[in-house]
């Protein structure tokens, strides 16, 4: 990692981290929308079972898989630390690892139990026989993937940037989106001489592309002279399953409160009729996309204020996060102002304008936009700041407040607007904003008396 403290350096060495990450994301991202392309080609069944089931799926596994964000945290700061008494190399660090490998394992379990069960869950949302059916065989294909996802290639997103060695994922995700377009096309369709699965061809797909970039992403892993003697077995270290226990449990909970309120918020829409629901997918999609240099951020300023903190350098660690959430506001500002200005454009974008449905769409779609140019603000800002906080090995409290928020103010309050105010699913987008506005609000103050905590114990 790049030692100096200076301003620019700060912010050139947290782009040169957020980058690949951004684009990776992005390019996974990329591969949920060519399967909803090609089972669309299918019919409105397929599409509807496909983008359900893997909607599940991945859910989650994200909302789980972001348990593991405490093993960044510890390697980051066992590198400060080796930098501090001047060796650029960690101390062997191949029994954290295989300690996380161990956690993740065990995170297959629950996320197996829930995946397996979710034709209840269907089924109390009131979905036809014929969706919970097909969706809950779907998902039981998609399980397959499950290992590689979570264990391997989820564990790897963490471990690289903090080794500083992020452009792997740069290298590997966007080809991953690639070839499981190929391989959807060609088992749904039945191209090279392959059988035409159809529906379970998409399922297949993605599970022969989940094994297939987790051997490439490891092998290229360990051919790094930088990760070679981490990337081995060795007998885990109980003390620091305690630690990744006690960081990674209220993320999960955290990340999935976040989680379910935009699901919730996905299906309250649908209460309001399709057009409601296609301006809420539009307006969601756009948003998404933009969030993930945020995002991307907040993984760079996870990684440099861990790492300065185990170098026991608070002015570097304090510019680092502070460095994060200008470069999230900037991006936020500039982002929402284009949702701002051009938001007929992004509308007529995904939305045929010229039938009534389609109109009714896009008037929503920019209503919901317009609303989204202002919360994007405090979500750059809350996603930075949560992330500079679990540096710090505190995330209980952002766990509390994003719960109470989005319970509150995202389901709660705007849950009424949507129905006893009359404002549909322009109500539900005001909760939204206001459930991430109210974190933004209350984490900056939080991380601020983190910092100087942190600070005092170095002074001790």
């Amino acid at each position: 990692m790049d030692v100096s403290t200076r301003w620019p350096r700060q912010f050139t060495t947290l782009i040169r981290i957020a980058l690949p990450l951004s684009l990776s994301q992005i390019s996974e991202m990329a591969m949920g929308i060519t399967d909803t392309v090609l089972l669309g080609g299918i019919g409105a069944t397929a599409l509807a079972v496909g983008g359900l089931a893997t909607t599940l799926f991945f859910v989650t596994l994200i909302t789980f898989q972001s348990g593991l964000g405490g093993i960044s945290v510890l390697i980051a700061r066992a590198r400060g630390e080796a930098h501090r008494f001047g060796d650029s190399r960690a101390a062997d660090l191949s029994r954290l690892i295989s300690t996380g490998v161990l956690f993740a394992l065990a995170l297959c379990l629950p996320v197996a139990a829930i995946l397996l069960s979710t034709g209840w869950l269907l089924q109390a949302f009131g979905e036809p026989d014929k969706v919970i059916h097909l969706s809950s065989r779907f998902i039981h294909v998609l399980l397959g993937a499950l290992l590689p996802d979570l264990v391997v290639i989820g564990l790897l997103r963490i471990v690289l940037p903090a080794f500083g060695c992020e452009t792997l994922l740069l290298w590997t995700m966007p080809g991953m989106a690639v070839l499981n377009g190929l391989t959807n096309a060609a088992l749904i369709h039945g191209w090279f001489g392959l059988p035409a699965m159809g529906l379970w061809g998409s399922a297949t797909a993605t599970v022969l592309t989940g094994w297939l970039v987790a051997g490439v992403l490891l092998f290229l892993a360990r051919r790094q002279a930088a990760l070679h003697r981490h990337l081995r077995l060795a007998r885990p270290d109980w003390a620091a399953l305690k630690r990744m226990l006690h960081l990674g449990l209220p993320m999960m909970g955290a990340t999935g409160a976040e989680v379910a309120a935009f699901q919730v918020t996905g299906l309250r829409a649908g209460h309001f009729g399709t057009t409601s629901l296609a301006a809420h997918q539009v307006a969601l999609s756009v948003t998404s996309t933009l969030f993930m240099i945020s995002l991307a951020l907040s993984q760079a300023a996870n990684i440099r204020v861990s790492f300065w903190l185990g170098a026991r350098r608070m002015v570097a660690a304090k510019r680092a996060a502070a460095g994060a959430i200008i470069l999230a506001v900037a991006w936020s500002v500039m982002s929402g102002l284009i949702l701002l200005i051009f938001p007929h454009w992004i509308a007529a974008f995904y939305l045929r304008a010229n039938t009534p449905d389609g109109a009714e769409a896009a008037l929503i779609t920019v209503k919901l936009l317009r609303i989204a140019a202002i919360y994007q603000i405090f979500d750059g800002i809350q996603v930075t700041c949560t992330a500079a906080l679990r540096a710090c090995h505190d995330t209980l409290v952002p766990m509390l407040v994003m719960i109470g928020s989005y319970c509150v103010l995202t389901l709660g309050f705007g849950g009424w607007l949507s129905t006893d105010g009359h404002m549909g699913v322009v109500g539900l987008w005001i909760g939204l904003a206001a459930g991430l506005m109210a974190v933004g609000i209350i984490l900056p103050p939080r991380l601020v008396v983190m910092l100087r905590r942190q600070e005092a114990e170095l002074l001790r």
